[in-house]
């Protein structure tokens, strides 16, 4: 994908995902993206409150998400 990877393309991935929670390499696999590619529309959702990271943001393992339902 050559574009910029947006949020609301974020959201969608995630939402088309079925699950309640998931990585950042779960929607870059789903977009057919690298993961790095997702960093600022991860961002921009968490921003608006579209995403919420679900576990301890000083765990090393790797970050899980929910939609919110904004």
């Amino acid at each position: 994908m050559a574009d910029t990877i947006t949020e609301d393309q974020v959201v969608q991935a995630a939402k088309e995902l079925g699950q309640d929670e998931f990585t950042r390499l779960d929607v870059a696999e789903k977009l057919g993206v690298d993961r790095e590619e997702l960093k600022d529309a991860f961002k921009a959702a968490r921003e608006a409150g579209r995403l919420e990271r679900t576990d301890d943001e000083e765990d090393e393992g790797k970050p899980h998400f929910r939609l919110t339902g904004k």
